[in-house]
């Protein structure tokens, strides 16, 4: 009986031991693969900045797909992956490319359960606001059926002007110091008038809506904003992009930064006491409504865009360091002053974002 009960106990201790080594297999299994699953998180997560950052690199260099390749390809070396690793496309134009990522992690202890390697998938989109050919003049006009008329005296364009109609100017001491384009015919009456280069017959030139675009950068800065907004007598400060979904009103406001102010509707100045430091450059871009300039002694810095509007200009000894593009352009007054540069194209020039 001891005997049997002796063997018995054996038998358990050596049933005990199996279990236990098999459950220590496990264990220690499991532990392995939890540690190589945070490497693996880690892994994607380093390879997904490099991706990201090797889409924004190369979104500057677009529309050429070539060179935007090759930098894609430089800063993923750069970050330790290889190019073989990456497939790159583009869309809309060439101004957006995407990258495709695929590598392989190597586990370190999870091959006890017969895990070696696990794929590392990855993506990212970035986009490059391409402003268009309308934004090469100084003063332009959209529209194929309103002819851009100039009335007044005293007036000045730094740069060249284009409208899509006919070119009418009335008065005295007008200068347009590059070209004035018509894709119709160009008239000038009055006296002491300089446009020497003179092109009627001119191409069409196309108006970019590229509002969506901005609209994700406001959004992204958390200043978006819904309903009418006025800006009344204050310093106004757009480093950060503003995107408002309603008409926008100034009032003799102070401008400083380089950004954009966004309205789906109207954009509406009034006022003498208008003006921006010199440093600045804003873009006050007009989705689907007008944008009108009242008032005297107002200067702005940067660009006034109504791709699907108007751009009327009442008063006098209104200066803009910048550009003045609509779908329809008025200019009613004396003493009104377009003078470009390049400054006031870093509001929206070269804008990148992630996009995915």
């Amino acid at each position: 009986m001891f005997y049997k009960i002796k063997n018995r106990i054996n038998e358990e201790k050596g049933i005990v031991a199996i279990i236990v080594a098999i459950a220590m297999v496990i264990i220690v299994g499991m532990a392995a693969y939890s540690v190589d699953v945070g490497g693996l998180y880690e892994a994607k997560a380093t390879f997904q900045s490099a991706v990201d950052s090797a889409a924004l690199a190369a979104a500057q260099d677009l529309p050429d797909t070539s060179d935007a390749t090759d930098t894609a390809n430089q800063y993923i070396q750069l970050n330790g992956f290889d190019p073989s690793d990456i497939e790159i496309t583009f869309s809309d134009s060439e101004t957006i490319i995407y990258i495709d990522g695929t590598t392989a992690h190597e586990y370190n202890l999870a091959g006890v359960l017969g895990f070696n390697s696990a794929e590392v998938y990855t993506h990212a989109a970035a986009e490059k606001i391409m402003l268009g050919e309308c934004f090469n003049y100084a003063l332009f006009s959209g529209s194929t059926s309103h002819t851009l008329t100039l009335n007044g005296s005293n007036q000045y364009v730094g740069g060249s002007s284009h409208t899509n109609r006919n070119f009418i100017a009335n008065g005295s001491n007008l200068t347009i110091t590059g070209a004035c384009e018509a894709v119709g015919t160009i008239t000038v009456n009055g006296s002491n008038i300089h446009i020497d280069n003179r092109v009627p017959g001119a191409d069409y030139v196309d108006m970019p809506d590229f509002s969506e675009s901005l609209r994700l950068q406001a959004e992204q800065a958390g200043t978006l904003y819904v309903g009418n907004k006025t800006y009344n007598g204050s310093s106004i400060n757009v480093d950060s992009p503003i995107y408002v979904e309603g008409n926008v009103t100034v009032n003799g406001s102070h401008f400083t930064g380089t950004g954009f102010i966004l309205a789906t509707g109207n954009i509406t100045f009034n006022g003498s006491n208008l003006n921006q430091t010199s440093e600045a450059a804003v873009c006050f871009y007009s989705k689907n409504g007008n944008i009108t300039v009242n008032g005297s002694g107002i200067t702005l810095e940067g660009i006034v865009y109504a791709p699907s509007g108007s751009i009327t200009l009442n008063g006098s000894n209104q200066t803009i360091h910048g550009r003045v593009i609509g779908y329809r352009v008025t200019i009613n007054g004396s003493r009104l002053s377009i003078q470009s540069g390049e400054n006031e194209l870093n509001a929206l020039q070269n804008s990148i974002r992630l996009i995915e």
